[in-house]
């Protein structure tokens, strides 16, 4: 397959503003680059199709990188999703650069198309000629390729990078509390009192069962309640009052992005649904009854 490179752009020039910048990094030895070509980003994934087809696909944004790292070659930034090459360093949310309809050989990281779908894997030809796709984790099997298959190669992985560490707000709020109980400053519930309380802040609004997720970080985060969903599902249910719907893990994990933020955040966030002004009624009646 051939595939028409981008046309010959000569590289910019630098900005006067930046030059004594660079000459002064330049001076300590580093070697600075100007991010002046935008890569085209695709946040969920590579669409599948030819390298044509991918490269002329709306990319969800661009991401600038230095000339000298593309030079004239059609290339993409994917986002990861999956652990399957886990093993060589290339985990979920990671970030892709790949060289589209680049040769390849066994070893190489390859971005391939089967059946209609994009995988991540490693490259290998047997010496009968097979063409084999490789996992880096020991819970996947290879994928041998075959005649019955519609599949082509669509670029091979030239470099990648990893998200910026981060925090999760659960995480560090039950870390604090934990700290806060030792120091005997937070405060913990009989389970009847805390019955009492869930029974009081919903005052009959529980509609479904997603509306646990309404509670879940003001309990975890003030009572000390385990932090992982299938404990938090567990022990919600021991207390729940009669009639409640039951609270299990996926319920929890269905909670959005708007459910992530801080409460303080919820009455911020358009469109206000009924579910999500009546789940920050039920959050503010209990976060006073926790904290009065």
């Amino acid at each position: 397959m051939t595939f028409q490179r981008l046309p010959q752009v000569p590289p910019m020039e630098l900005p006067e503003e930046l030059k004594e910048t660079f000459a002064l990094l330049e001076a300590q030895g580093l070697n600075p680059r100007l991010c002046d070509t935008p890569v085209p980003y695709f946040d969920a994934g590579i669409p599948c199709g030819s390298p044509r087809d991918v490269y002329e696909a709306t990319p969800d944004g661009y991401i600038l990188v230095p000339r000298s790292l593309v030079g004239n070659d059609a290339t993409v930034i994917a986002r990861v999703t999956g652990d399957s090459m886990r093993d060589a360093g290339i985990e979920e949310d990671d970030q892709i650069h790949v060289l589209l309809d680049a040769p390849v050989h066994d070893g190489d990281v390859v971005v391939a198309c089967i059946d209609g779908e994009c995988t991540v894997k490693a490259y290998y030809k047997d010496r009968d000629g097979t063409v084999w796709l490789v996992p880096r984790n020991k819970d996947y099997h290879p994928i041998r390729i075959t005649e019955e298959m519609n599949a082509h190669i669509v670029g091979k992985v030239i470099s990648h990078r990893k998200p910026a560490p981060r925090a999760s707000f659960s995480e560090m709020q039950s870390i604090v509390n934990a700290e806060l109980a030792k120091r005997g400053e937070i405060k913990t519930y009989a389970d009847e009192e805390m019955r009492g309380m869930l029974r009081e802040a919903f005052g009959g609004e529980m509609l479904v069962a997603t509306d646990w997720i309404a509670v879940y970080r003001l309990l975890v985060g003030r009572c000390g309640a385990p932090i992982s969903h299938t404990s938090f599902a567990r022990w919600v249910n021991a207390l729940k009052p009669d009639g409640f719907p039951p609270c299990t893990r996926d319920h929890i994990r269905r909670a959005d992005d708007i459910y992530s933020r801080p409460l303080y955040e919820w009455e911020l966030c358009e469109p206000q649904t009924e579910a999500l002004v009546r789940r920050t009624g039920i959050a503010k009646r209990l976060r006073k009854l926790l904290y009065e």
